[in-house]
């Protein structure tokens, strides 16, 4: 549907109107005084479909597509997220050498947790295309493997590349994403944790969680436990599950790929209700189809007016 970004300028086409009216209402006066003028009626009635009526009808209709392109006709080409309006999302991974066990699955190949994960992320990543995404990296020491971008391929290929270490600094981790973050402190901020160990070295996860919480990261923590491992009841005591609770985030356990794959889909989703409401709707304007006519009729009128046209006093 066609609409208008400047209507107000179409008030000039009733104005436009009138002033066509008063055009074919005006008389000049008579210049000849005869007690007849039956015989001058003929000489005195142009034609019809005249140079001068074909000049002034062109006129008329270039000033009308004038006003109308003033008023700015465009159609719509539906809306788009607005990327001054997306969120800033720090992906603090686990960079430790258990990443490598090989007990997960895709497809019916065996693949270590590092791989599954990345499938994991790899989607998630590809769904976020006006997001900001970074990543840190932790082991006994925090890596920053990639400053807040919206080049996904870049965060995919750098997470599959990095070599693993020694050590478990989950509390470091955290505060060195929440760094990041703040460098650039001008959206919602969201971190996603992931780990399959506790945390062995550095800063405690708790206290680190403070300094997320005060700082407004929310939290997504996301454990990556052997299935023996995984029971129902203790996962309210994980330190994890305590990091997401305080940050106002959510808590996560995964053993196998499908797991991973969907909740990640879920963090997507919940991600999503703010980003979704910050939309903009963009327009193909229309004008310039309007003016371009216009403008040759103008040129025409002019060129015939003063040349084939012109009229003789």
């Amino acid at each position: 549907m066609i609409s208008f970004g400047a209507p107000w300028w179409l008030l000039l086409l009733p104005v436009l109107g009138w002033w066509v009216w008063r055009l074919g209402n005006a008389a000049p006066a008579a210049a000849i005084t005869h007690s007849s003028t039956g015989l001058l009626v003929g000489l005195g009635t142009p034609p019809r479909n005249g140079p001068g009526r074909v000049l002034r009808a062109l006129r008329v209709l270039a000033l009308i597509l004038l006003v109308i392109a003033m008023a700015r006709p465009r159609v719509p080409q539906g809306e788009r997220p607005d990327p001054g309006k997306g969120i800033d999302i720090m992906m603090v991974c686990d960079v430790s050498q258990s990443m490598d066990t090989k007990d997960f699955s895709i497809g019916a190949q065996k693949v270590t947790r590092r791989e599954a994960l990345l499938q994991a992320l790899s989607s998630f990543v590809d769904g976020r295309k006006n997001d900001r995404i970074g990543m840190i990296g932790f082991a006994t020491y925090t890596y920053l493997l990639s400053p807040l971008t919206t080049d996904g391929n870049w965060i995919k290929d750098v997470y599959k590349l990095v070599v693993l270490k020694n050590g478990t600094a989950i509390g470091d981790g955290i505060i060195a994403g929440v760094n990041k973050l703040e460098e650039n402190a001008s959206r919602s901020e969201v971190m996603i944790l992931v780990t399959d160990g506790l945390n062995n070295a550095g800063n405690s996860p708790m206290d680190a969680a403070e300094y997320a919480k005060q700082r407004g990261v929310r939290i997504y923590a996301l454990e990556i436990l052997d299935l023996r491992r995984m029971q129902a009841a203790a996962a309210g005591n994980s330190p994890l599950s305590q990091v997401a609770t305080k940050t106002g985030g959510q808590y996560f356990q995964a053993s196998d790929t499908a797991a991973l794959m969907q909740i990640y889909q879920q963090i997507d989703r919940m991600e999503k209700r703010e980003f979704d409401n910050n939309r903009y709707m963009l327009f193909r304007e229309l004008y310039l189809w309007l003016l371009a006519p216009a403008a040759l009729i103008l040129i025409f009128e002019l060129i015939a007016g003063n040349t084939f046209w012109m009229r003789l006093p």
